[in-house]
Order: structure tokens, then sequence, then C-alpha cells
């Protein structure tokens, strides 16, 4: 019996019968890595939460939600940033992020026009803080959002730290108003 050696060696073309074996393994090779690639892909696609945030989801975050006052609303009519931030929050509270999530110099220019046109009678310490508190979290939810390996509850989380700070800002114009509202006159 001839062996598989000597016959290769006997035959005219020995080399391009290795060559050929060689490529058939190379490409079940690629073939099996590409697999495994797929593979990983789908295993890592499962793994990695779903971070759509939903108005259910938004709904389930418990927090005291204040309202502005009758006098706080006659006050901030004429302040439209703060009339257009309360019509993204109530946006917002849909699960729609879209307008905390834009490009970062929009948001920046929004917060620095909403602390621009602050109406004088507002313009006290107290509310500054609340509002700049306010723009940390907006600042928070906007860093939070772009990025892909941020939990869900990370986002949720940091959506509620913004929901706090405008309710505890509706809460302090509200006060506000209120303690100027009374007349105490003090002895003599």
């Amino acid at each position: 019996m001839l062996s598989v050696y000597s016959m290769m060696t006997t035959q005219k073309y020995p080399y391009s019968l290795v060559l050929v074996i060689l490529i058939f393994q190379a490409m079940t090779f690629i073939g099996c890595q590409s697999e495994k690639s797929t593979d990983n892909e789908t295993e890592s696609t499962a793994q990695q939460p779903e971070r759509k945030i939903s108005a259910k989801d938004i709904a389930s975050i418990s927090y005291t939600e204040y309202a502005l006052s009758d006098s706080a609303e006659k006050l901030t009519t004429s302040w439209f940033k703060f009339q257009e931030l309360n019509s993204q929050i109530e946006i917002l509270k849909t699960g729609d992020l879209s307008f905390f999530t834009e490009d970062l110099t929009f948001v920046d220019e929004f917060l620095t026009e909403l602390s621009s046109e602050i109406p004088d009678t507002l313009n006290e310490t107290s509310i500054l803080v609340r509002l700049s508190a306010l723009k940390t979290s907006i600042y928070k939810l906007e860093g939070s959002a772009s990025l892909e390996r941020e939990s869900k509850e990370a986002l949720l989380n940091n959506l509620k730290e913004v929901l706090l700070s405008h309710t505890n800002l509706i809460f302090q114009i509200n006060k506000k108003l209120e303690k100027d509202a009374q007349n105490i006159t003090r002895p003599q």
C-alpha cells in the first residue's frame, strides 16, 4: 500500500492539493468565527435591558407635585421660557425625552434664557437656587440619556430628579408670592 505522502510526492502537483486543503480549512474556520461573533452580538443585545421610558414608568414615580397658585400663574404668564419649560415637563411625563436630550448647546441656551428672563419679583436667592438645581438635574438627565450603557433605573432616577426640581421650583414661587402677600406690621 502506498501512503498518502508517497502518493503526493509522486503526483505532478503535490503542493496544489495541500493548498486546496488549507484553503478549505481556512474557509471553515472563518465561517465558524463569524457564527460565533453573530452569537456574541445576539447575546449582548439580549443582555442589554430595554431603555425605553414609557408614561407608565413615569407615572410610577412617587413625588408630590405642586401647581402654580393663581397669583403665580398671573405673574409667570409673561415668563415665556418658564411656560415652555412647563409644557416640556408635561411632554416629558408622557415618556418623550427628546427636548431634554437635544443638542447640549440648545439645552444650555434654553436654560440660560430661562434664568435671564426671570421676572423681577421672582429674582430672589431662594428661587434662583431652585432654578439652579433644576438646571443641574436637566444636565444630568441629558447626560444620562445620551449614554448607551446607562440603565433604565438610572435614567428614571435622573428623570425623577428633574420632576422633583421642577415641582420644588413651583413650590418656592408659590411660597415667595404667599409671603409677599402677607401684610405683617411690626410693633414699634
